[in-house]
Order: C-alpha cells, then structure tokens, then sequence
C-alpha cells in the first residue's frame, strides 16, 4: 500500500487500504491490530496530507494503545497526532509532544521513517514561523537519509528546505528554485510520483509570475497525468488549482 502511495497510485493504495482495515477488524491480537491500523490507516494520511484524518485516526489509535499496553506504535500515534494538531494550531505544546515521542521511540530502538518523522517536524516548525528550529530538523533528516540509506523521503526534505528558503525575511529564490528542482530530480529517480508532485506544485507555483504559464504546465501536467485517481488527495486538489489559475 506504501509502495503505491509513492508510486501515485492513490485509488488502488486506498483500495488495499480498505482490505487491511477489513481483514484486521476483529483481529484478536492487540499488536497485530495496531500494527495493521498504523500502517494501512494512519501513516497513508500523512503520507497524503490529510491532516484532519491523521489528527482523529492518530488519536483513537493511541487510546487502544494505552489500553493494550501496545507502546511502540502508541509513541507512533501520538508523534502523528501532536503533527496533526501542529499543523491545526502551531503551538509549543504540540511540537514538544512531537519532540518527547519521537526521543522516546528512539531509546526503544525505532529508528525506521526516521526522515519523514523529521520532515513531518520541520514542516509543523515551519508552519509556526521557526525557520531556524525548521532548518535544523531538515538537517537532522538529511544526516539520518545519509547514514540510514533512507532515501523514500529525501525529495520532500528537499522541497521543504525551497520553502525554508522562500520563508526567510530577505527570501532566496534561487535556492528555493534550487531545492524544488533536486526535490523533483530525486522523487523522479525514485519514481516517486507523489513527491515529484509535490515539489512540481512548489516550483510551479514560484514560477508563477515570472515564467510563461505553458512552461509551468509543461512541469506540471505530465506528472499530475500519472497519478492514478486522489482526486481528494491535497496534492492532486493543488496541481489542478494551480493549473487551472493559468486559464
């Protein structure tokens, strides 16, 4: 289901998504429950930016957690939930929340979706104006995508340090323009269709203005033509606003 979540194959990602949830419904075992919930429920609706979803999964996820004594995934649900409310209302709490869950999962052992984790904290960072804090954390994930070899989110660590770029009270275009474009060259390499989206929404959109609108369709036609259905998906809603801004 991950797999084609990346791939942009979004209606047949949900599809088995439906399956897992079904199969999984009156599962007996509390761990292999929780652990079918997270994967199949709750990291697509990060993965797909569906904060509102994530931010309810998130939370009925921990609280079957703390009554099944399921500790892993519980910092798990808790980490995404505190994101989900970040990105709601950017308050510290929330983002101490972020930071306390993921320090926990980390003595526990978990290391795996260490950069998207990361990538998830600098966005909520960003989002509340903490470009520096941001910045760092985009470091962080770059170093752990380098001595990991976890490489499924290094296009949106990228993307997200064009925005960091295009945030700052003097904003550098250039290297935003930069980033979004190593952000597409990466998702491409990987054939990560959901990714080079979103960096091509990003370009796109700081193009806008200065570059000639069949140019920026140019960018971001080809790709939103190979994402299969979403049509609720947040990056599929954006590329076809931002297309049809151009007339």
């Amino acid at each position: 289901m991950l797999v084609r979540l990346s791939l942009g194959l979004l209606d047949s990602a949900s599809d088995i998504g439906e399956q897992v949830r079904a199969e999984i419904a009156h599962h007996g075992h509390a761990t292999t429950f929780a652990s079918g919930t997270f994967c199949a429920i709750a990291w697509p609706k990060l993965v797909l930016g569906d904060h509102e979803g994530l931010e309810r999964d998130s939370a009925e996820l921990a609280s079957f957690c703390v009554e099944k004594k399921v500790e892993q995934i519980r910092l798990l649900a808790t980490l995404l939930g505190a994101f989900a409310r970040a990105m709601r209302e950017p308050v510290e709490a929330n983002i101490a929340t972020m930071r306390q869950a993921r320090v926990a999962l980390a003595r526990s052992g978990g290391t795996t979706g260490n950069s998207i984790i990361l990538s998830s904290l600098a966005q909520s960072l960003l989002h509340g104006d903490d470009l520096t804090a941001a910045e760092a954390a985009l470091n962080d994930g770059f170093a752990f995508a380098e001595q990991s070899g976890e490489r499924y989110w290094l296009a949106d660590l990228h993307r997200l340090s064009g925005q960091v770029a295009l945030r700052r009270p003097a904003p550098d275009r250039a290297r935003a323009e930069a980033c979004f474009r190593q952000a597409i060259e990466v998702a491409r390499g990987q054939d990560a269709r959901l990714l080079e989206l979103r960096a091509a929404n990003d370009l796109g959109q700081l193009w806008q203005g200065s570059r000639p609108n069949a140019e920026i369709r140019a960018l971001v036609e080809p790709v939103l033509g190979q994402i299969e259905g979403g049509a609720t998906a947040p990056d599929v809603r954006n590329a076809r606003k931002l297309l049809a801004a151009l007339g």
